[in-house]
């Protein structure tokens, strides 16, 4: 499972990027696909591993899970608004890293950031104040 904000093109998932290192090995039944939605991507793209593992489905192998958030924004001179980080993670049956049954998510729509489609650039729109209350409203919702 790949989690990300952004896509690398608006034609392919970043997956079948990822897929070369696997083809080296003549491996292609890797199963998956990725989730784009800012910073839920990449949570979403873990308990849909974790799920999987505790299916009927899963085959005793290991989950994969990579998560991105490449941030390309308009003004360079905004260090805090630019970069990438990046995480994988290998999800097993017996893990070290335990995740509790319990969980809880919020998503909410807002124009807090969005790229529209025809927009001239990949630049975000995005509106702080809006996103900031949004993640303390998230806080509090998640924690009632």
């Amino acid at each position: 499972e790949v989690g990300t904000e952004s896509a690398v093109d608006r034609g392919k998932s970043t997956k079948s990027f990822l897929m070369s290192l696997f083809e080296a090995d003549d491996h292609h039944s890797v199963e998956g696909i990725d989730t784009f939605n800012a910073c839920y991507g990449g949570t979403n793209a873990l308990f849909s591993t974790t799920d999987w593992l505790q299916s009927k489905a899963w085959n005793g192998t290991y989950g994969a899970v990579v998560c991105s958030d490449p941030a390309v924004h308009p003004d360079p001179a905004d260090i805090s608004g630019i970069g990438v980080s990046s995480i994988s993670l290998v999800v097993a049956s017996q893990a070290s890293l335990l995740l509790q049954r319990e969980r809880t998510t919020f998503i909410k729509h807002s124009w807090d950031f969005y790229r529209p489609v025809g927009w001239p650039t990949n630049d975000a729109v995005m509106d702080v104040n809006i996103a900031t209350g949004q993640y303390e409203e998230a806080m509090l919702w998640c924690q009632g």
